[in-house]
């Protein structure tokens, strides 16, 4: 299982290495599950050839494994929910500290998932699954419907829901992880005032 500190300490190394870290999380992930090329790497995830060069580099001779071995931890399952006009994807791997931080700050979540990818409206619901219950915390009402219904569909387990709009995968995989890295990073702060820094993890 992923905790907090995994999520901080793999950013606050990352950052060290003077690259984007959502790049790195983004190469890496898909390196472990596409095996192709660096032309191909660059294309499906829009980064430049130098970029995923350095990082395939990187994770060629070893000073990533750790990284790898700790993205191998998350399951990251697509949902297909048509009656939606979202996309859902169920993200599992994460210890229960970091389901119940989620739970009692979906808000701001939120707010970190649209500092970290740059499109205001990029995520239509977030969700927590714990044992197969389903809830999205601060959904009410009628606003629930359409969303409950994935109830029916998903596995019995642990995780959390995200429904992305103009879902790009590895990329929006990594804003929430980078996202998750702030939210543990600050929720601590939260009966003060929470400075973000929005170009931490860029």
């Amino acid at each position: 299982m992923i905790s907090c500190n995994d999520l901080k300490e793999s950013t606050s190394r990352l950052q060290q290495s003077g690259l984007s870290v959502i790049d790195v999380f983004s190469v890496t992930l898909a390196s472990l599950t596409e095996g192709v090329g660096r032309v191909a790497l660059s294309k499906m995830l829009g980064l430049t050839e130098r970029t995923v060069r350095k990082i395939t580099m990187l994770l060629k001779i070893g000073e990533l494994h750790w990284l790898s071995s700790l993205l191998e931890k998350i399951t990251i399952n697509n949902i297909n929910a048509p009656w939606l006009t979202c996309k859902p994807v169920l993200y599992g791997g994460f210890s229960e500290e970091i389901l119940n931080i989620v739970s009692r700050r979906i808000v701001l979540l939120r707010d970190f998932i649209i500092i970290s990818s740059k499109e205001p409206g990029k995520v239509e619901v977030l969700g927590v699954l714990i044992n197969g219950d389903l809830a999205y915390p601060g959904l009410v009402g009628e606003y629930c419907e359409p969303y409950l219904k994935l109830r029916e569909i998903l596995p019995r387990t642990s995780g959390l829901l995200v429904c992305w709009r103009n879902y790009k995968r590895y990329l929006d995989d990594s804003v929430l992880l980078v996202s998750l890295a702030y939210l543990c990073e600050y929720s601590d702060l939260m009966g003060g005032e929470c400075v973000i820094h929005r170009e931490k993890y860029s």
